[in-house]
C-alpha cells in the first residue's frame, strides 16, 4: 500500500479522554517497563497496591512544561505561527506550575515538597528552553505541509494476540502528519536536567516506549508501520557551564523501531502477559516474582521499596 493511498484519521487535536477505569484490564508502558526491570516491584505496586504515585518537583515541572509546550504547538498548527508566538509562555508556564503544584499538594493532604525559590528556578529553566526553542522553531516544527493529529492522543488496543483481554493503554504527547507523503510523526517529549547521555540513548527499554507507540498506533488506526516515524524530543533544563562550544537546549533521538525491534519488544510484552495475567485478564497473584536489583543494585536506586525489607528482603535481591 502506498503512502499516498492511505486514508488517515481526521485531526483530533486533543481527544476527550475516557476514564481509565472503563478499561479495567489494561497495561501501560510504565507498568510493563517496571516489570522488565524488577518483577517484584511490579507485583507490589500493581497487585498489592503498595506504591502510590509520589509527586516531586520534577513531575510538577514535567507536566507543566508539557501543557505549555503542547498549547503553543496546538495554536501554531490550528491557527498560525504568529498567533502562537504571541502567547506569553512565561506567564502560562508559571500558571501551569502553580496549578500542578497545588493539585499535588492537595493530593498529599497539604504536605509541601518544594518551596518558592525552587519553583522559581524551574520556571526560569522552562522559560530559557521555550525562548531558545521559539528562536529556532522552524528547525524542529513546520506548519507548512504538516497538520496536528493529536495532543495526548489515546492508545487503547489489545496488547497481545495471545490474550485479547489485556489492553495497552496510554497517551502520546504529540502526533503530526506530513500531508504530501501521509507520513505520521509520533513525538514523545521528555524533560531532563542535562539531556540524555549515550547510555540512556542506548537503553533498549527506554526506546521500547516509542516502539510500542508505533506498533499499537498502527494496529488501532490501521496505518502501515512503514508510514510512522517515532522520536524522543528531549529538553534540557541546564547547560554545561563555561563550555567552549555552542550548546543546544533540545535533543532529538530516533530509536531503532524497525521490524526486528518491533518483534523483540512484542515478544517481551507477550511473555509479560502470559506470566502475569490469566485468559480473562486478571493479574496472577500466586506466582513467584523475583526481586531483580540489577548490576550495582541500579534498579533499587529510585525504588520506593528500597528500604522496605518486609516486602522486599535484602537477601532476596538478585544482582546481575
Amino acid at each position: 500500500m502506498s503512502k499516498e493511498s492511505v486514508n488517515y484519521i481526521n485531526p483530533v487535536y486533543k481527544l476527550s479522554v475516557r476514564d481509565p477505569k472503563s478499561v479495567p484490564r489494561r497495561i501501560s508502558y510504565s507498568q510493563w517497563s517496571m516489570y522488565e526491570r524488577c518483577p517484584l516491584n511490579w507485583k507490589l505496586a500493581y497487585i498489592d497496591g503498595l506504591a502510590p504515585f509520589t509527586s516531586s518537583i520534577e513531575t510538577v515541572f514535567g507536566t507543566a512544561f508539557h501543557e505549555t509546550f503542547q498549547h503553543y504547538l496546538t495554536v501554531m498548527y490550528t491557527d498560525s505561527v504568529k498567533r502562537a508566538d504571541g502567547i506569553d509562555l512565561s506567564a502560562l508556564l508559571m500558571d501551569n506550575i502553580k496549578k500542578e503544584y497545588s493539585k499535588c499538594v492537595a493530593d498529599k493532604d497539604g504536605e509541601h515538597f518544594s518551596n518558592p525559590l525552587q519553583l522559581a528556578e524551574y520556571h526560569q529553566d522552562g522559560v530559557a528552553i521555550l525562548d531558545w526553542f521559539k528562536k529556532r522553531r522552524g528547525q524542529y516544527f513546520s506548519s507548512r505541509d504538516y497538520e496536528l493529529l493529536g495532543i495526548e492522543m489515546e492508545l487503547c488496543t489489545p496488547a497481545s494476540s495471545k490474550n485479547s483481554s489485556v489492553y495497552w493503554f496510554g497517551f502520546m504527547d504529540l502526533v503530526i502528519r506530513h500531508k504530501p507523503t501521509n507520513t505520521i510523526d509520533i513525538i514523545d517529549i521528555k524533560t531532563s536536567r542535562m539531556g540524555w547521555n549515550k547510555y540512556q540513548k542506548a537503553d533498549s527499554l527506554k526506546s521500547a516506549q516509542l516502539v510500542t507507540y508505533k506498533t499499537y498506533f498502527s494496529e488501532q488506526y490501521g496505518i502501515p508501520k512503514e508510514n510512522i516515524n517515532v522520536e524522543f524530543f528531549i529538553v534540557k533544563r541546564k547547560l554545561l557551564e563555561n563550555s567552549m562550544f555552542p550548546q543546544k537546549r533540545i535533543q532529538q533521538h530516533r530509536p531503532a523501531s524497525g521490524t526486528v525491534t518491533q518483534r523483540k519488544v512484542q515478544k517481551r510484552i507477550d511473555t509479560f502477559i502470559e506470566e502475569c495475567f490469566d485468559a480473562d485478564g486478571n493479574k496472577n497473584a500466586n506466582r513467584k516474582y523475583l526481586a531483580l536489583a540489577g548490576k550495582g543494585a541500579k534498579n533499587c536506586k529510585w525504588c520506593v521499596f528500597k528500604t522496605d525489607y518486609d516486602n522486599c528482603p535484602k537477601e532476596n535481591r538478585i544482582r546481575e
